[in-house]
């Protein structure tokens, strides 16, 4: 754009009242109306860049929005998809409007003209517009509005501030399990932040293998990114659906879930071990230790009329036969579905190589029994693969009752020894029940 090109004169309500060259709308600081294009990516991060030092306002400065003044005769919506498109590339997505805002300093009068609008393409930088840029969470963006706020164009500040502080602020508590911490961001996305650090191995290993996995299953499945890096967080779009029914469950949802173990199962070793998964190795160490565990806290605390039938059952679950990638824990929270068919697969968190019958552990003894038997015929599943089902199925309430157990402990030392109480003989309740379900099968 020259300086002889003719601007668009606005008055503060939004009004146009003339045109002017911008060399004169400079100069003399007219009211106008300009753009302001703020591009996120499909994680929610904003284009943050720097303003060439030869910008006639705000040299140098870094800016999250794009755009430029309005010319005469042109809406300014064209203007933005003209402005967004010179300066950082961005072309053929829909910019959304958000609004009309006032501003004025001693370098500039005008009506700034908002969007939001969301790229996954490069960014393009326009040379005598733009000399550097990159992508920052929204969280990076107002501690810098806090903390560098003279680092940052005022009018874009003044403009967006309180629309980024809303987005930062727009967060929601989600089911929380043991190892993350995890959050509805914007009602868009999922995050999640180890609540230890040695459970950051585990976000890590579940970015890598599905970015590899996504694309050859036959249900969704969520697509992580490290967003940050201190502490670890990740962050994935939220899939569409809720957690099933299991007793509503179809015989075709079970062929479309037999073919999603399929797939899972046949993941080649190495790729496996190229997402950082733990290996076959990993299990059998950690069956050892596991069944250690349940032996010393759990098998005391159990009825002596189930107690051989727990010695027996971690007895099973200590031999290692069969080994394949797995999920780890497919239950009806982690199965979603939408429109009355099964959609996709959540909660990853222990995906491993380990038995193949850890996977149908829920499938094939607490759902429908259309779903059941159609999981069953697509996985030629025989008696062998069907009994370790069963044993997992049975094994799945000890991890709970050993959790309620540490806590137990944990707040006798508090001093309120009651705390959980109840949860534990639930829990309990939940395993004798197992138990003595696995024995009479």
């Amino acid at each position: 754009m020259t300086d002889d090109e003719e601007v668009a004169l606005y008055d503060p309500t939004g009004e146009v009242v003339g045109s002017a060259p911008r060399s004169v709308v400079r100069a003399r600081n007219l009211g106008h109306a300009a753009s302001s294009v703020v591009v996120r990516d499909p994680m929610g991060r904003v284009y943050l860049h720097r303003r060439t030092t030869t910008k006639d306002v705000y040299p140098g400065l870094l800016d999250f929005a794009a755009g430029g003044v309005v010319l005469a005769g042109e809406d300014p919506a064209v203007g933005a998809v003209r402005e967004v498109e010179e300066e950082l590339g961005v072309s053929g997505v829909p910019l959304e409007p958000r609004g009309v805002t006032h501003y004025a300093d001693e370098h500039t009068d005008h009506v700034a003209v908002q969007f939001v609008t969301t790229w996954d393409g490069p960014i393009r930088w326009q040379p005598e517009e733009v000399s550097w840029g990159e992508w920052v969470t929204v969280e990076e963006l107002v501690r810098r509005l806090d903390e560098e706020p003279a680092t940052l164009v005022p009018d874009s500040r003044a403009v967006w501030s309180a629309t980024v502080r809303s987005w930062a602020a727009d967060q929601v508590p989600l089911e929380q399990g043991w190892d993350n911490v995890t959050t509805l961001v914007e009602g868009r996305w999922v995050d999640r932040v180890a609540r230890r650090p040695e459970a950051e191995s585990g976000l890590l290993a579940e970015v890598g293998l599905l970015t590899l996995l996504a694309e050859g299953l036959p249900l969704e499945v969520p697509r992580p990114v490290v967003l940050d890096q201190d502490p670890l967080r990740v962050r994935h779009t939220l899939l569409e659906g809720t957690a099933v029914d299991p007793l509503a469950l179809t015989a075709a949802d079970g062929r479309l879930f037999a073919r999603f173990l399929t797939a899972l199962h046949a993941t080649p070793p190495a790729l496996a071990a190229e997402a950082r998964c733990p290996s076959a190795s990993d299990d059998a160490r950690h069956r050892i230790a596991g069944v250690a565990r349940f032996r010393d806290v759990v098998l005391p605390a159990l009825p002596a009329a189930v107690q051989r039938a727990g010695d027996s059952l971690l007895g099973r679950v200590a031999t290692v036969r069969e080994q394949a990638l797995c999920h780890g824990d497919l239950v009806a929270e982690h199965v979603l579905g939408h429109h009355g068919h099964l959609s996709g697969v959540i909660g990853w968190g222990d995906a491993r190589v380990t038995d193949p019958a850890l996977d149908l552990a829920w499938a094939l003894n607490a759902t429908s029994g259309p779903f059941a038997q159609a999981v069953a015929d697509g996985i030629r599943a025989d008696g062998d693969v069907r009994a370790r089902s069963r044993d997992w199925w049975a094994l799945a309430p000890w991890f709970e009752v050993e959790h309620e157990l540490e806590r137990e402990v944990e707040g006798r030392g508090h001093g309120d020894a009651d705390a959980h109480g109840e949860d534990l003989q639930r829990a309990h309740r939940v395993l004798v029940d197992r138990l003595l379900w696995w024995q009479g099968a």
